[in-house]
C-alpha cells in the first residue's frame, strides 16, 4: 500500500496490476491512482497478456465473480471464521457473496458482476418468451445489446431472478444465468437466455427435495449484480404435486399458505376473524371503532400455532382446540 500510494503521488497516471486470488482491501489507495487492472493467478505468459491489454491491442472482457467489500468486517463470514474448538459455525448460510450485501444493503467496493473495459454497451428492447409459464417449460429472456462505443469489445448480459413471494426466505436475487456476446462498435446482437425449473426452484427441507412455488417472478437483465438495465415480470405454474405438511404445531400462516389447508380452513378463519374482531372490539388497528389495542389481532396471529391462537377464543368453542385442529387435520389430509 505504502509502495502504490508513494508512486502515485509523483505519477497520478499510475495503473495497479492485481495478481491475487480473492479480493484485497484497496479503500486506502484507489482514489490516487488512474486505473486498477483484476490479473487474478496469472500463468507464465501473463505478462504478454497483460501489455497487450495495457496498449489496447486486446480489450479487457471480465467481470467480477466476487464481490470486493469496503473493508474485511463487512464480510458475511466475519463473525464465524476462524471459530473455536475446532468448530466453524458457517452462519451465513444462503447469505453469501452478493446475497449477503444485498440483503443487508451494504455498500461495497465493487459488485459481483461488475466490469469496465474499453467501450459501452447499452440494452435495448428485452423480450420473454411466455409471461405466464409452467415450471417445467421453463422460460427465455432476451434483450438487444449494442456497442456504443468505439472500439470492439465484449459484454457479458447476466439474469438474476427475484421471487417476489417465497414459502421460504431466499435471497433477494440469484444469478441464474449469463452470456458474453462480442460486438463491434456500433453493432446490435440480441442475446437469449434459458431459465429452466431449476432457476426458479429451492431446496425444502421438509419436502427433502427442490420445489417451485405458483406466483410472480423478476427477471433481472443486468451488467453487474447492482446495474439492473431491465425488469420482467413473469407467473410461474409450478407442476408439483407436494403432500401437505400442516400438523398439531403448524402457524396460522403456515395454513393458509397450504392449498389442501386453505381449502379447509379458509371459511373457518373467517368466522374466527370475525369472532376476534369482536372480542377485542372494533378492527383491532389503531384506526378502530375503539383506538385500544393498537394493533391488528389477527396479525399477531398469523405466526402463532393455530392451537395456540383458539385457545383465546376456548369458551365460545364447540370442542377443545386440540380437537378441531385434530378434525381440520384430518380433512386436509384427506384432500386431493
Amino acid at each position: 500500500m505504502a509502495l502504490i500510494k508513494a508512486v502515485a503521488a509523483v505519477r497520478p497516471q499510475t495503473i495497479v496490476v492485481l495478481n491475487n486470488g480473492a479480493p484485497v482491501a484497496m479503500s486506502a489507495w484507489l482514489g490516487d491512482v488512474a486505473a486498477v487492472l483484476e490479473a487474478w493467478m496469472m500463468g507464465q505468459a501473463g505478462g504478454a497478456a497483460i501489455a497487450d491489454i495495457l496498449f489496447g491491442k486486446v480489450n479487457p472482457s471480465g467481470k467480477l465473480a466476487e464481490t470486493f467489500p469496503l473493508k474485511l468486517a463487512d464480510t458475511p463470514a466475519y463473525l464465524n471464521w476462524p471459530g473455536g474448538v475446532g468448530k466453524v459455525n458457517y452462519g451465513e448460510g444462503l447469505f453469501i457473496g452478493y446475497r449477503y450485501y444485498d440483503a443487508k444493503q451494504m455498500p461495497v467496493l465493487f459488485p459481483f458482476g461488475y466490469g469496465l473495459s474499453y467501450t459501452t454497451f447499452s440494452y435495448n428492447n428485452p423480450q420473454v418468451s411466455a409471461t405466464t409459464f409452467k415450471d417445467v417449460d421453463g422460460v427465455t429472456v432476451s434483450v438487444a445489446v449494442t456497442n456504443t462505443g468505439e472500439v470492439a469489445g465484449k459484454e457479458i448480459v447476466q439474469v438474476y431472478v427475484h421471487d417476489q413471494q417465497s414459502g421460504l426466505v431466499r435471497p433477494q436475487k440469484e444469478l441464474k444465468g449469463f452470456a458474453k456476446v462480442e460486438l463491434q462498435p456500433g453493432e446490435t446482437k440480441t442475446v437469449s437466455i434459458a431459465l429452466d425449473f431449476r432457476a426458479f426452484a429451492y431446496y425444502h427441507p421438509e419436502y427433502k427435495q427442490w420445489i417451485t412455488e405458483d406466483g410472480a417472478f423478476d427477471l433481472l437483465l443486468a451488467a453487474s449484480v447492482a446495474d439492473i438495465r431491465h425488469t420482467l415480470t413473469v407467473t410461474l405454474e409450478s407442476t408439483l404435486d407436494l403432500p401437505c405438511l400442516l400438523d398439531e404445531e403448524s402457524t396460522v400462516c403456515e395454513w393458509l399458505a397450504d392449498p389442501r389447508g386453505n381449502a379447509v380452513f379458509g371459511p373457518f378463519y373467517a368466522e374466527m376473524e370475525s369472532a376476534a374482531r369482536q372480542m377485542f372490539g372494533g378492527d383491532g388497528d389503531q384506526n378502530g371503532s375503539d383506538g385500544a389495542i393498537g394493533l391488528d389481532m389477527m396479525d399477531m396471529f398469523q405466526d402463532m400455532p393455530l392451537v395456540s391462537v383458539l385457545m383465546f377464543q376456548q369458551s365460545a368453542l364447540p370442542m377443545h382446540p386440540e380437537d378441531i385442529v385434530a378434525g381440520l387435520l384430518q380433512r386436509t389430509h384427506a384432500e386431493k
